[in-house]
């Protein structure tokens, strides 16, 4: 739409400079025919060929001069070869004549007078360079629509793209969701095997675990939708993140720690319990990517701001983000992992900024130290 409003203004902009030189065009040959007549009916005048051949005949654009009768006598730029000695055919006549109706459509024929009688009439058509302004809006609509189909086909064909990724990125982030408290389950049945006697101390990791999945299936429900918003313990909340993965992080090359920073008074904030601890759970497994299987800390650290304002910082000891990476991390798709997806921080930003109304960023970040993520939302006033 814009677009087409730009190319209409322009192509009236345009007209409108047309319509000027054209008007132009018609006092200049005005003025050129009315020195001529001056010069006619000036008696101390004996040579007119300087006039006739150097005002009238001088023209750039097409002309025809004719008698009384308006026929053709004398004829310029109109893609017929000028009279010689011999007269003009039949058919040269009438092609002459025709334009000469054309000519008086587009500029009324000046008169050309001599001691009060009309020796004969100067027609005259557009110059080419009035005629290529005119054809200036058309090519430009032509080359402004191209652009706009250009621009439709690119952007239709990103969005596809972009469709077929976020697809394959959500069944992909469905499969990892559900990996943790599957891979848990397989992980007790296989101990229940060897030490069935361990059934009472497994059976609540077990019920944790079909929790888990039930909350799972609750997230991507609501992903699409408006979810539901109550005052929640934001330090519960991470509280109960932190304990799951605790009993859950590999610890393949390096001891691995959680920790927690929590004020002891409670954060309250309006949120939905699910989703938000989607989003922790997305940072912390973030960061444990980010050790490599090397061992580190991961520490979540909360509190308060001004204006009521509550953050909650993710840090980990990583190996950091390259300074070239820093401005794609949240873009669907990006992901420094060999078999990494990209999806984990785009969803996070979009429950925190969207569904939230809060902000997530990036606060620092250095190569072989770690990065800090951080989560600000709007707290509760306990006034």
């Amino acid at each position: 739409m814009l677009a087409v409003m730009i190319t209409l203004g322009f192509l009236y902009y345009t007209q409108g400079l047309v319509e000027k030189l054209q008007k132009q065009s018609r006092q200049f040959q005005q003025f050129k025919v009315s020195i001529f007549e001056q010069s006619l009916n000036n008696e101390e005048m004996t040579d007119l060929s300087f006039f006739f051949n150097n005002v009238i005949q001088t023209a750039d654009y097409p002309i025809i001069t004719t008698d009384p009768d308006t026929n053709p006598q004398f004829w310029r730029n109109v893609g017929i070869p000028e009279m010689s000695s011999r007269p003009p055919g039949a058919d040269t006549l009438a092609l002459l004549r025709k334009m000469v109706t054309e000519f008086d459509a587009i500029n009324s024929p000046i008169s050309i007078n001599y001691q009060g009688s009309v020796l004969g009439y100067y027609h005259y058509g557009e110059s080419d360079m009035i005629r290529q302004l005119r054809w200036l809006p058309v090519v430009e609509i032509i080359v402004v629509a191209m652009f706009i189909l250009i621009g439709y086909a690119g952007f239709n064909s990103i969005k596809k793209s972009e469709e077929r990724f976020i697809w394959v990125g959500m069944a992909k982030e469905t499969a990892h969701q559900l990996g943790t408290p599957l891979s848990s389950q397989i992980g007790w049945l296989e101990y229940l095997k060897v030490s069935p006697e361990q059934l009472p101390a497994v059976i609540p990791e077990l019920e944790k675990d079909l929790i888990r999945l039930q909350n799972i299936t609750n997230r991507f429900s609501q992903i699409g939708s408006l979810p539901d918003m109550k005052p929640e313990n934001l330090n519960e909340i991470i509280h109960q993140t932190v304990q799951y993965f605790r009993s859950r992080i590999p610890q393949k090359n390096g001891n691995t720690r959680l920790e927690m920073l929590l004020p002891e008074g409670a954060l309250r904030v309006k949120l939905n319990e699910s989703l938000f601890s989607w989003v922790l759970e997305n940072l912390i497994k973030n960061g444990l990517d980010a050790m490599e299987n090397k061992g580190g800390s991961i520490t979540i650290e909360a509190g308060t701001m001004h204006h009521s304002q509550v953050y909650i910082d993710v840090k980990d000891t990583g190996k950091g983000i390259e300074k070239k990476d820093k401005k794609n991390i949240f873009k669907p798709g990006f992901s420094t992992k060999k078999r990494g997806w990209g999806l984990g921080l785009s969803l996070a930003k979009r429950i925190v900024e969207e569904y939230h109304g809060g902000r997530l960023l990036l606060k620092e970040s250095h190569q072989g130290e770690g990065s800090t993520f951080r989560i600000i939302l709007n707290g509760i006033s306990e006034g």
